[in-house]
């Protein structure tokens, strides 16, 4: 059985970093800087909240949100001290690696998923990645579209009915929809659970112990 994960939000707390590149971006464009509620929904949203047309038409946000993803990454390559695993996801990750293949299907660029896996030396659980790499080497379209997870599901011989996306954003929800697996939501990232449900979510985790239960209930 196959468990497919996000990253951020997911299995990392990137948030603190998401801040710091908006906030950074915001001054150095002479922008203004967004309230914390609504920088959350702006990662893991293909809509982003009306403050940003305050910045201009949407097609110019689209060019503001790919910079400010690529400063975020770079930060994180630079400090992944500053995006902790959350609580409770090492001893997670131990505990499921025993029973189930496990991989990580995210929209980060890979570098800086190499970076943290490196510095949490937790890579060694994961058997394969799907990053923003895919996007550009192999011609994937990105969340909420199924490509990168279709990609593991074939790679790795695992059926649908066999397989777990667990995220904590509506686009996770939507892609393990579009690949036919089951939808796992976990409610410490970047949406709530009622977010999560609305999109499709079969179950949501509340903390990494009770995701643990969660999955190999889902999966059994």
């Amino acid at each position: 059985m196959l468990c497919a994960f996000d990253f951020d939000g997911t299995l990392g707390n990137s948030r603190f970093v998401c801040y710091k590149a908006l906030q950074l971006y915001s001054q150095q464009k002479g922008l203004k800087i967004p309230a914390y509620s609504d920088m959350d929904r702006v990662f893991g949203n293909p809509n982003p909240p009306i403050i940003f047309e305050e910045w201009g038409d949407m097609g110019g946000f689209r060019q503001h949100l790919l910079n400010i993803y690529e400063m975020t990454d770079a930060l994180i390559c630079d400090q992944p001290s500053d995006a902790p695993l959350y609580p409770g996801i090492r001893d997670l990750l131990n505990d499921l690696s025993k029973d189930f293949v496990l991989t990580v299907v995210t929209s980060r660029a890979l570098a800086p998923i190499r970076a943290l896996m490196e510095y949490h030396k937790i890579g060694s659980y994961f058997k394969t990645i799907r990053s923003d790499q895919d996007i550009i080497d192999r011609g994937y379209r990105g969340k909420p579209h199924p490509d990168k997870l279709n990609c593991v599901l074939k790679e790795m011989g695992f059926h649908p009915e066999k397989t777990a996306m667990i995220g904590d954003t509506s686009m996770d929800m939507a892609m393990a929809k579009s690949a036919g697996v089951k939808a796992v939501g976990v409610s410490w990232g970047f949406n709530d659970e009622a977010t999560l449900r609305d999109h499709g979510a079969d179950e949501v985790a509340k903390t990494p112990e009770t995701l643990n239960q969660v999955i190999r209930c889902i999966l059994a």
